[in-house]
């Protein structure tokens, strides 16, 4: 049928066929409007030759509705399916879609060559995301490339990503198989095909077509079977196949070629490239059951992204997938595919040469082995899931400036309620420090009563002091920590400090103890040197976010530790050295600031206790010049002091025993307190921030993703609003959810 008969026609007096979108060897893709809410449609109509087989119709239904149950919204929306007859009399059957605006990743490669690797994270993040889902559905795509991943603009100056043809393989395999049953004769010599513009040949034979290098491969709407160059009798391997139970669902076969004469019998037409002549046979077959057909494998795909597996005909799962996406990747950050050529060179080369490294500026050294590691030729050694892939592409990609964005992001969009969590946590040591400085500047007056209690009580409050805010910085890394895990997983739903309270409360002692282990350690590491220091508080960053969201204690903590640590070596240690020095050079400067305007002061209130004493400056100036007949008294023997009877300025000969210089440092120490204490608690509040984004990226750079943690982030003493709850219950009535899982 060609591609304008249906034009202007009504199918099934619902879809009144506007004009062609696009054609393949299957079919056509229409836009239509749908006649009762007058809404553009995309309608996909199979050709009528392949209506003639019961089991394609069969396997038609069962995809279409397999397509349709997949829902999410990165896959394009399927919302009918069936059968109507044309004005020509055949019966066709059709599948209607969501008409979608923008184009195909393939179309923006062919122009722009590369990517910046930002949009190409969050491109594939959404692919990762519905193949995922269809994963978790029992849906293998097999057929992923950039032109069966749509990008349409969503008004917002980005794009929605919408994966296409899930389930529409398995279809297809229908067809090849019904090919790989029929006889192909083996003749030499026959032109060699590129698989490159395979659809454009398609468009004009609406057929298949066979060709043959050394091994013969079935090319059909950019998918292939891949036939054996033996000269076994292809009815004999389709027995062994069905002996062995080969299920199209889960696996393929690899049929033989023989000497017999040629009849691919897809759906009772085929084409033959011989000697780069072009024949077409009709002749029909018998065909096989349904339940025959099940039994059937093909080696469905696009060539240039075909796993190894799939290239070699084997059994596939989601790891065929996880590869594709690889290859797709690798195209966007370098501008070339890994393996290129005619499909023997491109199929051989995914079966056994090792690929290309990916030659890209601005890519990160840890994301390219990424990508590498995921063109692996065993599955196993992929990452074992899309969502996996995903996480691992994003944190491999993000450096120390998008951390240290992100933690802006967060503090500063919830700054209220994490100074208020800093705050309370750090109460007591608050306290504690403010009743030591109180007692030092009672004891540089007569207001205390110097005594060895006394400072033994000053100094006992030090100690301690020190001690109460390692535990608290430990404490707020956990909460924090558990508050980012939080607003990552379910950002609209609202902080409970409660909740983060009652959650460290089960971990306050393995999180005191180690934590206070490792920071001494760590202090150690600076006393004797300043590099160990730095490399030991890096080492044990991670222990905190560790004990709170995985529970681990003791020596695993520390080992836990570690084992992220080294997945993401220089971030944390630039992390941990900027730390240090904001914490270090800060306080520093703060206080030569504060000791020299109290010195100011002081000098000030000197001169005008000499001015009240008849002491002029330009007197005290000659007094100096005439030293050797009555030197002069120097103005830093002259000193503040503070008393009952109020301030009063005199000599002292020795600095250690000067209650003004007591007073004065006193003075100083209370002043850097009142301003270095809220700004220590804003540094700490965005450091611990800084520490669990890490921690998360840690994760997700090692292949974890955050399912295991999405049951204890979303238990039951966790807020929700209103809204939330319903939308819960109603994701738990319909199946979409377990009860044990929630949703923001």
């Amino acid at each position: 049928m060609a591609s304008q008969a249906l034009v202007g026609q009504v199918l099934d007096g619902k879809y009144s066929i506007e004009k062609p979108l696009g054609k393949g060897g299957m079919g056509t893709v229409y836009l239509a409007t749908h006649i009762g809410t007058g809404r553009p449609v995309a309608v996909k109509v199979i050709a009528p030759d392949f209506m003639e087989r019961a089991e394609f119709v069969e396997r038609f239904r069962r995809e279409a509705q397999a397509a349709g149950r997949l829902r999410h919204p990165n896959v394009v929306d399927v919302t009918d399916f069936g059968f109507s007859g044309t004005t020509e009399g055949p019966e066709v059957a059709y599948l209607v879609m969501e008409y979608l605006d923008g184009c195909t990743l393939g179309e923006i490669l062919d122009e722009e060559k590369q990517l910046p690797v930002a949009w190409t994270i969050d491109i594939i993040e959404q692919v990762c995301s519905a193949v995922e889902e269809a994963h978790r559905q029992g849906i293998i795509h097999r057929d992923l490339k950039p032109d069966n991943i749509w990008l349409e603009p969503n008004q917002r100056g980005g794009y929605t990503v919408k994966v296409l043809d899930f389930g529409i393989a398995k279809l297809e395999e229908t067809q090849l198989a019904n090919a790989a049953m029929g006889r192909y004769s083996d003749q030499p010599g026959r032109g060699e095909t590129l698989v490159g513009e395979a659809q454009e040949t398609l468009a004009d034979n609406e057929g298949a077509t066979v060709v043959e290098e050394g091994s013969r491969t079935l090319v059909s709407e950019n998918e292939t079977l891949a036939l054996g160059n033996g000269n076994s009798d292809p009815e004999l391997d389709f027995e062994s196949a069905r002996r062995k139970e080969v299920n199209l669902e889960s696996g393929t076969a690899i049929m033989g070629s023989s000497d017999a004469s040629s009849d691919p019998s897809i759906a009772g037409r085929g084409t033959v490239v011989e000697d780069g002549v072009q024949s077409t046979d009709r002749s029909d077959r018998t065909t096989p059951s349904t339940a025959a057909l099940t039994r059937m494998g093909a080696v469905l795909g696009t060539p240039l992204y075909m796993s190894p597996e799939q290239c070699r005909g084997e059994r596939l799962t989601s790891g065929s997938d996880i590869y594709s996406l690889a290859v797709i990747v690798y195209q966007m950050l370098s501008g070339r595919l890994p393996f290129e050529g005619n499909y023997v060179e491109v199929m051989e080369g995914h079966k056994h040469a090792a690929p290309p490294p990916l030659d890209a500026k601005k890519v990160k050294r840890k994301l390219r082995e990424t990508v590498m590691t995921s063109l692996a030729k065993s599955p196993e050694d992929r990452p074992q899931s899309a969502e996996v892939f995903a996480n691992k592409l994003r944190a491999n990609s993000e450096g120390l400036g998008s951390l240290f964005t992100r933690a802006l992001s967060i503090f500063g969009e919830r700054i209220g309620k994490i100074m208020l969590l800093t705050v309370i946590t750090f109460s007591v040591p608050i306290a504690l420090n403010f009743l030591r400085v109180l007692i030092n500047i009672g004891l540089s007056t007569d207001y205390l009563e110097s005594s060895g209690l006394l400072m033994f009580v000053s100094g006992s409050l030090s100690l301690v002091t020190f001690f109460l805010q390692i535990i608290a910085v430990a404490m707020l890394i956990g909460m924090l920590t558990w508050l980012v895990g939080q607003i990552l997983a379910y950002p609209l739903r609202p902080l409970s400090l409660r909740a983060a309270f009652r959650e460290v409360r089960a971990h306050v002692k393995s999180l005191a103890g180690l934590v206070t282990l490792s920071s001494l350690i760590a202090a150690v590491g600076y006393v004797f040197l300043f590099v160990p220091g730095i490399l030991l508080a890096s080492r044990f960053m991670l222990i905190a976010p560790s004990v709170m969201m995985e529970g681990v204690r003791g020596r695993a903590a520390f080992r836990r530790s570690a084992e992220l640590y080294k997945r993401a070596r220089v971030t944390i240690i630039a992390t941990a050295s900027i730390i240090f020095l904001i914490s270090a050079i800060l306080p520093l400067s703060l206080g030569l600031s504060i000791s020299a305007i109290v010195g100011n002061i002081d000098k000030s209130m000197q001169i005008e206790r000499m001015k009240r004493d008849g002491v002029t400056p330009a007197a005290e100036l000659e007094k100096q010049r005439s030293e050797a007949a009555s030197p002069a008294k120097d103005d830093s023997d002259l000193n503040v002091s503070w008393n009952r009877k109020g301030i009063s300025v005199g000599e002292t000969g020795h600095e250690d025993e000067d209650p003004g210089l007591k007073f004065r440092a006193s003075i100083i120490e209370a002043t850097f307190e009142l301003i270095w204490t809220p700004i220590h608690l804003v540094i700490i509040a965005f450091s611990s921030m800084v520490s669990a984004l890490i921690y998360f990226k840690t994760r997700q750079a090692g292949g974890e993703s955050m399912q295991d943690l999405l049951g204890k982030l979303n238990s039951a003493n966790s807020p929700q609003s209103k809204w939330q709850e319903r939308v819960n219950r109603r994701l738990i009535q319909s199946g979409r959810i377990s009860s044990g899982s929630g949703t923001s």
